[in-house]
């Protein structure tokens, strides 16, 4: 991934950190043009030289200063001052055509939250952890509004299904610094406030493999919610809102439909995997950072 002006740009996902294309065979024009637009991408902030790209793509400075030329006629790139180059405007283009990706996890989700909302006639949701709080990036098969849940609404993460599917696979130190916050508020008779019985609450969710809503967020409201993962990282979580009435229910008579929910869109965001970092922070509480 390379940052530039704020925005995340894709490259491919076994694309160096030092900037340089690993080639089978001799380099053409083309990776070595691309050597360069990484180099200047990610020393934007330094405008890099002409003698610094060349040094860095390990290419004769006439070679460098031919194939720059190439990209800024293509508005790549752009010369601040004499042979110092920056990201040219159509570069910034292309960056605010990029989805977020709190966006491109929502599109993936989508068709299937909303298939598995038709199938079993249940709300579904998306959701992300954010600075402690859980945030919802998707509501799906909610037609009459029985739920206040709305994409881009945070809520508390201790007594939401999405949250506490997320907060169980939290790092340790973060989520110690989360359970320090004790105790909770209680929005419900049902809502788990105190620290240990947390604690404990999300060790079973971990160790079984999905959450349970009882109640504690809304009264009424039963939800059951499994992670996201890529690769070994949980990057999201969805839920499925059993009832919001007071009928008895079993919740984990939908947990197949919502384990096979959960890996169809994993292996819709297969080939996105380096888009999502996890990050360890006394201070934050995110459970993902885009790099």
């Amino acid at each position: 991934m390379i940052c530039w002006r704020g925005r995340t740009i894709s490259t491919c996902p076994n694309f160096p950190q030092d900037g340089k294309i690993a080639m089978a065979g001799s380099p053409t024009s083309l990776d070595k043009s691309l050597s360069l637009l990484v180099r200047v991408i990610e020393d934007g902030r330094d405008c890099p030289s002409l003698s610094a790209l060349a040094d860095a793509a390990d290419l004769p400075i006439s070679t460098a200063h031919r194939l720059l030329g190439g990209l800024e006629r293509a508005g790549l790139i752009a010369q601040l001052g004499r042979h110092r180059y920056v990201g040219g405007p159509v570069l910034w283009r292309l960056t605010q055509l990029q989805l977020t990706p709190n966006q491109i996890l929502a599109e993936a989700a989508r068709p299937i939250l909303s298939e598995l909302s038709r199938r079993t006639r249940r709300i579904t949701h998306l959701g992300i952890l954010e600075d402690g709080m859980m945030t919802y990036l998707l509501k799906e098969g909610d037609a009459d509004g029985a739920a206040v849940s709305q994409p881009d609404m945070q809520l508390e993460a201790y007594c939401s299904g999405v949250g506490k599917a997320l907060l169980a696979h939290l790092p340790q130190d973060d989520f110690d610094a989360y359970l320090a916050t004790a105790p909770f508020v209680a929005l419900t008779p049902a809502t788990i406030i105190s620290s240990g019985a947390l604690r404990a609450e999300l060790a079973v969710t971990r160790e079984r493999g999905y959450a349970l809503d009882q109640g504690e967020m809304f009264d009424g409201f039963i939800c059951i919610a499994v992670p996201i993962r890529i690769g070994d990282r949980v990057v999201a979580a969805i839920s499925l809102v059993v009832t919001h009435t007071a009928t008895p229910c079993r919740p984990v008579s939908y947990l197949a439909r919502l384990h096979g929910a959960a890996s169809r869109i994993e292996q819709r965001l297969l080939g996105l995997r380096d888009l999502f970092t996890p990050i360890r922070s006394g201070s934050s509480r995110d459970l993902v950072r885009v790099r």
